[in-house]
């Protein structure tokens, strides 16, 4: 029997509708997954700002425990209250069902508007004052840990851990504290702003690629037919590339002065210490006319040890003059050298003699620090300027190291770096 025109258009009706509803149900569950995977990006950036912001505000209020003075009091201050404007609009960014995000997010708040106190003040901490920086110091070192715990569950089942950590109470305009529920290696100061020209070039002759090839080669041990100069290079710092087997090093057109080595050779298991590695590093600076240079910190890398140096003139550590070494810990050959901050900054200076003797600087620490060694070194400042420093290497009661720098002038705590020791070597935050 055969199907009538109304039948067939009626058949030809409900398969459009059909199809139109399947691919609208697609659509629309494409679109609901694709808005699902957006919010748990949004979760993770949210949550990775947190983690960054907190582990910030814990560093700023360790390094409030160790000031002495208020103008760095209220840089620090400042630096808290800023990191926990930013905590605070990474949780704001959270699901607000997010277990504990109540009692973290009061816990930063308040902890922001109790350093905004702090800021401008002119007189110094009371003892009450430095236990309460202390108390929140642990609070928040111990919701950064909880933070990095609670990243593996990140986009999925993510809370706080209910594990009851105190912040202690204290007094402010805000509300009252209640017990809360619940970081490459660098040397102090290599980090510095660059002077607008090489200082340590001046008035130095330009070298032909010849006579760069053989001061190349003298510095790198090797003779002339290793080495091949295979280029230039522009920029602050014109250069001269030289290679060889394994070998590239740049040295600057002006002066001839090794910038930067690197030997990609293949490592064995390593036969020397560290320390080992660090005094011939220092020899080879000394065979290769660098004199007076104190070693700083170090870094230990899959074979290799990395160490700081700085050149002292005048009982002062100068340390935007800053040189690295790295050392093969297999056979103490030289792997790498960087001597851009000596390049840029090195030169003949003045030093103004202090207003104040180093023991009435050390009356200036904060209470809560005692002193392991004390120097001079001169540091960089914003701006590409030098301050002339007292160096206090100092220790918390709970074990932490800080470096502490007074201005020999005025007196004021110019810097503060916290010391992070580990299994590879010396870290500053």
């Amino acid at each position: 029997m055969y199907e009538t025109v109304p039948q067939k258009r009626l058949i030809s009706f409900l398969l459009c509708v059909s199809l139109l509803s399947l691919t609208a149900a697609f659509f629309f569950r494409f679109r609901w997954e694709e808005s699902q995977r957006r919010e748990v990006q949004l979760r993770q950036q949210a949550y990775s700002q947190l983690v960054s912001s907190v582990s910030s505000l814990e560093t700023a209020l360790q390094k409030a425990r160790c000031c002495g003075t208020s103008s760095m009091l209220s840089q620090m201050s400042s630096q808290i209250w800023r990191e926990a404007a930013a905590a605070s609009q990474a949780l704001s960014s959270l699901p607000p069902e997010t277990e504990g995000l109540a009692s973290v997010q009061k816990f930063i708040n308040q902890t922001g508007e109790y350093a905004y106190t702090l800021i401008g003040r002119d007189t110094a901490l009371t003892g009450q004052e430095y236990d309460t920086l202390t108390s929140l110091h642990q609070a928040a070192d111990r919701l950064s840990l909880e933070l990095l715990s609670t990243q593996a569950d990140l986009g999925q089942n993510l809370h706080f851990p209910q594990q009851a950590v105190s912040a202690g109470d204290f007094d402010t305009d805000a509300p009252e504290q209640e017990d809360y529920p619940s970081l490459t290696y660098d040397g102090p100061f290599s980090d510095h702003l660059d002077q607008l020209e090489p200082l340590a070039l001046q008035s130095l002759p330009v070298l032909s690629p010849e006579e760069a090839l053989t001061q190349g080669a003298a510095f790198c041990g090797l003779s002339q037919d290793a080495l091949t100069v295979t280029g230039e290079t522009q920029g602050t710092i014109p250069c001269y590339r030289l290679e060889g087997e394994n070998i590239s090093l740049l040295l600057t057109k002006q002066g001839g002065r090794a910038l930067l080595l690197t030997d990609g050779r293949a490592l064995t298991a390593p036969t020397l210490s560290p320390e080992q590695g660090a005094i011939i590093a220092q020899e080879f600076l000394r065979s290769r006319g660098y004199a007076n240079m104190c070693r700083s910190y170090y870094e230990t890398n899959q074979g290799t040890v990395m160490v700081n140096f700085a050149p002292v003139e005048e009982g002062r550590l100068l340390y935007p003059d800053l040189i690295k070494v790295t050392v093969a810990l297999d056979n103490g050959t030289i792997l790498g050298f960087e001597s851009r901050g000596y390049v840029m900054n090195h030169r003949a200076r003045e030093f103004t003699p202090s207003a104040l003797s180093i023991e009435e600087a050390e009356t200036l620490l904060s209470p809560l620090l005692t002193v392991k060694r004390r120097g001079q070194a001169i540091i960089p400042s914003a701006g590409a300027k030098e301050i002339d420093c007292y160096e206090f290497l100092c220790s918390t009661s709970d074990g932490a190291e800080c470096l502490v720098y007074l201005n020999t002038q005025t007196g004021e705590e110019e810097n503060i770096l916290l010391l992070l020791t580990g299994e590879n070597g010396v870290l500053t935050a």
